[in-house]
């Protein structure tokens, strides 16, 4: 698996990720919004994380710079 996601790309992800965790804590009350907000919150993280996001793998798109899918 390579690097699909560029360094501001994850910067960005990772700190939705973090918003979305507050929002899921914050709605604790409110199951179902506070599940997908904390969903929301791992997948973004996830991808920050690994660098890879399969989105831009179906779409073949990468935001690293100097780097053209293969």
């Amino acid at each position: 698996m390579h690097h699909n996601v560029g360094k501001l790309d994850g910067w960005v992800r990772g700190s939705l990720a973090v918003a979305f965790l507050i929002v899921a804590l914050v709605l604790i009350e409110q199951v179902v919004f506070s599940l997908l907000a904390a969903l929301a919150a791992l997948v973004l993280g996830a991808t920050a994380i690994m660098r890879h996001c399969p989105l831009y793998e179906i779409f073949r798109h990468t935001t690293r710079p100097g780097r053209s899918h293969p």
